[in-house]
């Protein structure tokens, strides 16, 4: 999967090639900005046509906390039962939906933290339409209003992964080990194992530190890990896109955004039947 770095570089790449601009007349800021809004263009674009989505949209949220509510979620109002669960997203989820099969949502996958329940969207409003007998009170529900949620039984756990309207300020679960020359400056991590040496200071079992501009490499026999396993998505983790849709965001920037004709842009696909042609 392409980089949201590898997909600013290759604009401004193109963009200095075509006189468009210099380092500074582009601002970075506002291509990134252009970028997560292409990109879920291009996603609804896709989707509606082959009505598939595409597995590199997805992003692992991991486990998040549920807090028990009402059903009126106010607690001023006393009448109601406690018996529903309220979540929060991270970001925005973008709404997919396939009307043919009835689901709503399907731009987000819910599970429980095992991974042995699945929770279906149905409309909040119908929960309590649900006949006590009727088969639909056996399944698990959540209904969702932009990042906040609920579901219909007492859990505090549940995984989410999804496909995001934007990355910015995104963090994601990450429980794998960080390995030496990944040390991101500003981000906490937490060491497991009798020790590490990280810019001339030793760090022992359950300390942490915060990763300092300039030094990606640690030694040491310990693991380390994000702190909370929770990890900041920056421009250089994997941005939710194919390489083909990384190259649609390109092509849409240059010709919708600086206005240069596509048939000026050179042919970046790694396709060779497409290159034996010519």
């Amino acid at each position: 999967m392409p980089t949201k770095r590898q997909i600013i570089d290759d604009i401004f790449i193109l963009a200095t090639r075509f006189g468009r601009t210099d380092d500074s007349r582009l601002d970075e800021t506002y291509i990134g900005f252009k970028i997560e809004q292409i990109r879920v263009a291009k996603i609804i674009e896709e989707y509606n046509y082959t009505g598939v989505i595409d597995q590199n949209w997805l992003v692992d949220f991991g486990t998040l906390p549920l807090y028990p509510v009402n059903f009126a979620d106010d607690p001023n109002i006393t009448h109601c039962s406690c018996d529903i669960m309220k979540f929060k997203l991270p970001v925005p989820i973008m709404n997919l939906t396939a009307l043919g099969e009835g689901n709503l949502d399907l731009g987000l996958k819910v599970i429980s933290a095992c991974g042995s329940k699945q929770y279906t969207y149905y409309p909040l409003e119908r929960w309590r339409m649900i006949p006590s007998g009727h088969v639909r009170s056996l399944f698990n529900y959540y209904s969702r209003f932009g990042q906040y949620g609920y579901v219909n039984n007492n859990t505090k756990f549940l995984r989410f992964m999804g496909v995001p309207e934007t990355t910015e300020g995104l963090t994601v679960k990450n429980t794998l080990p960080v390995l030496s020359g990944s040390i991101k400056p500003g981000v906490s991590y937490t060491v497991n194992g009798p020790s590490v040496t990280y810019n001339s200071v030793v760090y022992i079992n359950g300390q942490t530190f915060t990763g300092v501009l300039g030094v990606t490499t640690f030694t040491g026999t310990a693991e380390v890990n994000y702190t909370n396993f929770q990890a900041p998505m920056t421009e250089d983790d994997n941005y939710p896109v194919s390489a083909h849709m990384a190259r649609l965001i390109v092509l849409e920037f240059m010709t919708k955004e600086l206005m240069v004709e596509e048939k000026q842009i050179a042919d970046v696909q790694n396709d060779s039947a497409d290159d034996a042609k010519k």
